[in-house]
């Protein structure tokens, strides 16, 4: 990668994990490669390299519950203070088209801020999942649900991630049925 396309794939991921902060690096790389700009590789190695110079921060969080495959505790970034100020410094350098896919993404995060989804697997190896939807720091829904396995879990979030407001209309409707 020339010295240009590496300075604008650091800003670029930079944004990235200031607008999505304590993501993991999957979800970055994800987020990256979305913006068209980079690919698996480019931006794999501009994560490593923001690392390398303490741009990023990678940490566990206390009670972590999301695990890796091997059953670890994931990796959350943050961008350090050294990176905000990179940031702040050179935002109004990023093309054009890639600051408007970060205004996507900041609309879906405001988005994804109001739902909830997440699984985790108990000591009987169910999953148990947390779903909800809050208005204005507000509850509107709350519902947890146990399966057997991890592919209806994420089936499951997906689902509520995609379809929230007409899974809880229905739910609400059934309720108040006579």
């Amino acid at each position: 990668m020339n010295q240009e396309n590496y300075s604008d794939a650091s800003l670029i991921m930079l944004a990235i994990i200031e607008m999505l902060p304590n993501s993991t690096r999957e979800s970055i790389i994800d987020s990256s490669i979305n913006s068209l700009y980079l690919d698996y590789f480019s931006a794999a190695e501009t994560l490593e390299s923001l690392l390398k110079h303490n741009l990023v921060h990678a940490s566990i969080n206390k009670g972590e519950a999301e695990t890796t495959a091997s059953g670890k505790p994931v990796y959350r970034l943050n961008i350090t203070n050294e990176g905000h100020a990179i940031l702040k410094a050179l935002k109004n350098t990023i093309p054009k088209q890639v600051f408007e896919f970060l205004t996507q993404l900041s609309e879906k995060k405001a988005k994804k801020e109001q739902l909830i989804a997440k699984y985790e697997i108990n000591a009987n190896h169910n999953f148990i999942i947390t779903l909800g939807q809050e208005n204005n720091r507000e509850k509107v829904i709350s519902l947890t649900l146990t399966v057997p396995t991890e592919q209806m879990a994420k089936q499951i979030c997906q689902k509520w991630q995609n379809e929230a407001n007409t899974i809880y209309q229905e739910i609400f409707q059934l309720l108040i049925e006579d």
